[in-house]
């Protein structure tokens, strides 16, 4: 009973669209137009009629990879509302009902039934398929006239969009088997011109895409079928305001967007690295000597003291003749009065941060870990010896765990050559696995939390005030790890902070570099474990790695600066004497491409900002090209390509000889992707002086109407002047 009852409505739901279809038959005012659309398979016919009928919109992408080769049924209007209401349009003050009949595009089909009592017929073809357009001079135009002799023909040009699209990724994005689209088998806007004047009917192109043409083809099928239809039906009062077609202004395309610059990722190892810089010292500068001179331990100085405040305040530290002598008059007492005041408010905060560890163990129990413990834990022990070089200093009452420091010169551990460094000799206790884990963590930030060892390496780092690393190793044993990742964060912050001071003061510095405009300090462990390029040059085998001076030519300070602030910290800061083009040559020179990346982004923005100030850029896009081209600064030449391109006409104008000088490749460029392109300027052009000659047509019209209504006595207003 129920589904009856269904059944019932759904009946009545019919009956009531059928009603409502036939109304509009015998509607008086209201003309029913049968819009028959044909052409060859796959030329967009389907799409077409859905999107007048339906309001479909689709991506380039759908349009491709789907195709839709189904007729789209008559019986629509019958059963979606939706269409029957879009069906109905008002065309210069008529109403009218659209029904659209679409067909197949088989050559051998039989559609005389689609003819039968058509009132226009639009005849499509693809613009990116030649074969389609000339199937409408050979087969589809003599079919249509057999059928229907006295019918209009509206000619259209379907898939505009792929004048202008990329081919490369529309073939990439087409349906499997899809037979691959040539540039050469692109249509101009002047083919369609020239067949559709050969065959004495109107021209228009569609895109479905970007939603172009679609209105300006079927308002047209409409108005040309009203007009045949008032020549037959000269009665109809309400049809003498139709006008002929109209034309079609040209489809201008889209801007292409501007090229994103995009940053590559900082590779994982560049050089050779922090950690590989510690296992084999190259450069070295900083000797350590453990259990009373028998374990060497190699280091540097700029790496230790940007890490840790204590490295620092001694790798500062006066080490003069009148520095020992001052050293050897003071009493040990006022030294530990002096140096305790120094350190009391680093050992209070240290002492403050708990390091209690759960006694909670799987097999056992651990003991807790507290600053107390380590008070005393190493008690000074045996005399520092001075340097053959007489610098030096004893620390006995200057820190725990440090018993001297002076200069003197040792092989170096790679190169074998003798170079001065500063050696400190350590208590006899430390031992030289936790110390190598706390160093080994001032030169990289990691903790490698499963050694067995760490309550020695958190009682060595709590002696070199290293508390980052103390609380670390607290964490792990705690089973806290995940709050390491903080700490680790903040000790690459503030190492940065503290090399970027050690650059702008030459601290620390052991190589000079000789510009053309003056000299600039550096550290060789931290180009060393940074670039590649200076790895090659300090490693050794070239004269370069022993000396303190190295001449880098046509590089100036402000240049250089910015390639060591890149080195140290990983950033680019552009000051005002920086020239991008300058930086970008001198970074490829040291094959450091993310720098030239960020170079290639500051230029953009510089030039953008330039633009918006109301400053014309044309003249510094035309200077950066081909250097950048010749530099191998890709993305910035992309972007001065894109902007001549989308600015060619006025840059053109402005810079005629540098365009002229262009190479030929750049030459090429510009004239396929210029915009706008050559076709739309054509077609603009053709547009304008077809609109002025159909305006001298209906004036001349005009006249000859107004003449007419003054030979029969009637007033000009009348006679409402109509264009057939």
């Amino acid at each position: 009973m129920k589904h009856w009852r269904k059944l019932q409505k759904l009946g009545h739901y019919d009956r009531a669209l059928s009603m409502d279809i036939d109304t509009d038959y015998e509607r008086p005012n209201v003309e029913t137009i049968k819009c028959v659309v044909v052409g060859d398979n796959a030329v967009g016919k389907t799409r077409l009629i859905c999107a007048r009928a339906c309001n479909t919109t689709l991506t380039q992408y759908q349009l491709l990879a789907t195709h839709v080769p189904t007729v789209w049924a008559i019986d629509q209007y019958r059963v979606c509302q939706e269409v029957l209401e879009r069906s109905r349009d008002v065309v210069d003050e008529v109403s009218v009902s659209l029904r659209l009949w679409d067909t197949f595009g088989d050559h051998h089909k039989d559609r005389r039934f689609a003819y039968g009592r058509s009132d226009v017929v639009v005849l499509c073809f693809s613009l990116a398929n030649p074969n389609s357009l000339r199937h409408v001079r050979t087969m589809w135009f003599p079919e249509i006239k057999h059928f229907c002799p006295r019918t209009p023909i509206i000619l259209v040009g379907c898939q505009l969009d792929l004048r202008y699209a990329d081919l490369d990724a529309v073939n990439r994005a087409r349906r499997p088997l899809a037979k691959p689209i040539k540039p050469t088998d692109i249509l101009p806007p002047e083919r369609g011109h020239e067949v559709a004047k050969e065959l004495g009917i109107p021209y228009y192109e569609t895109s479905i895409v970007a939603q172009f043409g679609v209105k300006d083809v079927f308002d047209n099928a409409i108005r040309a079928a009203l007009i045949s239809r008032r020549h037959l039906q000269f009665w109809k009062s309400h049809l003498k305001k139709v006008q002929r077609p109209l034309l079609q202004a040209p489809f201008l395309p889209p801007r292409p967007p501007r090229p994103v610059v995009g940053i590559p990722d900082p590779p994982s190892i560049d050089g050779e690295g922090p950690d590989s810089l510690f296992c084999q010292p190259l450069c070295a500068d900083v000797l350590f000597l453990l259990q009373a001179g028998a374990t060497h331990v190699f280091a540097h100085k700029v790496y230790l003291a940007t890490s840790c405040s204590k490295f620092y305040d001694l790798f500062t530290m006066d080490l003069g003749e009148a520095g020992m002598e001052q050293e050897g008059e003071e009493s040990s007492e006022g030294s530990e009065e002096e140096e305790q005041s120094r350190r009391g408010a680093k050992e209070q905060a240290g002492r403050t941060k708990s390091l209690d560890i759960d006694k909670e163990g799987e097999g056992g129990t651990r003991g807790s870990l507290r600053t107390s413990q380590s008070d005393n834990a190493l008690p000074a022990r045996g005399q520092p010896s001075i340097g053959p070089l007489g610098a030096g200093r004893a620390l006995l009452g200057w820190g725990r765990g440090f018993l001297g420091v002076y200069l003197e010169m040792v092989d170096d551990p790679v190169t074998g050559r003798p170079r001065l460094m500063t050696v400190v000799s350590m208590d006899d206790l430390i031992q030289k696995g936790p110390f190598q884990a706390v160093l080994q963590y001032l030169y990289t930030g990691h903790l490698d939390e499963t050694r067995g060892d760490l309550m020695q390496v958190a009682t060595i780092a709590e002696l070199l005030e290293v508390f980052d690393l103390r609380m670390m190793v607290a964490n792990v044993l705690n089973r806290e790890s995940f709050m390491n990742q903080e700490i680790t964060k903040a000790f690459h912050v503030r190492r940065a902070n503290r090399i970027k001071e050690c650059l702008s003061k030459g601290t620390f510095a052991d190589v000079v570099f000789r510009l053309d405009d003056g000299y600039l300090p550096a550290h060789k462990p931290l180009l060393i474990s940074s670039c590649d390029w200076m790895a090659a040059m300090f490693r050794g085998s070239f004269m370069e790695s022993y000396i303190e001076e190295v001449s880098i030519p046509n590089t100036s300070c402000a240049c250089m600066r910015a390639v060591l602030e890149f080195l140290y910290c990983g950033v680019l800061t552009p000051c005002l004497e920086l020239e991008p083009m300058d930086l970008i040559i001198l970074a490829n020179r040291l094959c450091l491409p993310r720098l030239v990346a960020l170079t290639e982004q500051h230029a953009v923005e510089e030039l953008l900002q330039l633009s918006v100030k109301g400053v014309d850029v044309d003249g510094h896009v035309l200077a950066y090209l081909e250097m950048a081209q010749f530099h191998n600064a890709k993305q910035l030449s992309a972007w001065c390509l894109h902007h001549i391109c989308t600015n060619y006409n006025s840059v053109c104008r402005k810079f005629p000889k540098d365009m002229k000088t262009m190479s030929p490749e750049n030459q090429k460029h510009f004239e396929k992707h210029r915009w706008p392109p050559v076709w739309f300027l054509k077609e603009e052009d053709r547009y304008l002086r077809s609109q002025k000659e159909r305006e001298r047509e209906e004036e001349i019209l005009r006249k000859q109407h107004t003449k007419r209504g003054w030979c029969f006595w009637r007033h000009p207003s009348s006679s409402a002047p109509h264009i057939s």
